[in-house]
């Protein structure tokens, strides 16, 4: 007959074993893995511990993280890429201005999630964006790269074409077209980037309209993590 004592001991040990196991397990996952499998909760940032990881969706439409879409600037490095690749454009082609008027000049990427669309807010770097100029255009992500206006192709007040000269290691051509057109959904444009027989498609919204999306923010402060996969997969052609 096992005693009360016994049994209380027995239960004890199994509760640090299934601790310990618990602890080697999470040791041995990388912890920029940690997390990843977390569902999305809607959040107020101010309501969360942001000196530490925190993966959520903000919908506040004017927190910090709002406001910095706004504030963001090309740093030295950004302006290094695109000046770099200006300047090597330029050694066989002349930039060529064009009028844009009132068409949106900075475009931010946009993903779906449960069918919705929203703005990642990445942990490594910026989400991507695309600035064009009066005679370039200019793409920021973990790099920053730029393409020479040719030709304007046409214009309106939701879409635009554009020719582009780029460097042979991009096209052989030297030829791009690069395009945003709407779409039927409120706000969220397609953008095209075509040269030689590739064709890149994403979706995006003026940088004035980044306020109409919520925010996934993977906030990261010391340490890399793996960047949220569970994005809804994308069919182009659909837009």
């Amino acid at each position: 007959m096992i005693s009360c004592q016994s049994k209380e001991k027995s239960v004890s040990n199994n509760q640090e074993t299934i601790k310990t196991q618990s602890d080697v397990t999470e040791k041995r996952i990388p912890i920029w893995k940690i997390g990843q499998d977390s569902i999305l909760e809607k959040n107020n940032p101010q309501n969360l511990d942001l000196t530490k990881h925190q993966l959520f969706i903000d919908t506040t439409r004017n927190s910090d993280f709002y406001k910095a879409y706004f504030d963001w600037k090309p740093n030295f490095s950004d302006k290094g890429g695109t000046e770099y690749y200006l300047k090597e454009i330029s050694k066989k082609y002349k930039p060529k201005k064009i009028s844009l008027g009132n068409f949106p000049k900075t475009w931010i990427s946009l993903k779906r999630l449960n069918n919705e669309f929203v703005i990642y807010d990445k942990c490594d770097g910026i989400s991507p964006r695309y600035f064009i100029d009066k005679s370039s255009v200019n793409f920021y992500a973990i790099e920053s790269d730029s393409d020479m206006i040719y030709k304007l192709i046409n214009i309106s007040k939701d879409e635009i074409e554009i020719e582009l000269r780029t460097i042979p290691l991009k096209s052989k051509t030297e030829k791009a077209i690069f395009s945003i057109g709407k779409t039927e959904y409120k706000n969220v444009f397609l953008l095209k980037y075509i040269y030689d027989d590739r064709e890149y498609k994403e979706l995006v919204t003026p940088l004035e309209r980044v306020s109409e999306f919520d925010l996934v923010v993977n906030n990261c402060v010391r340490t890399k993590r793996m960047e949220f996969q569970g994005f809804d997969k994308i069919n182009y052609d659909e837009y």
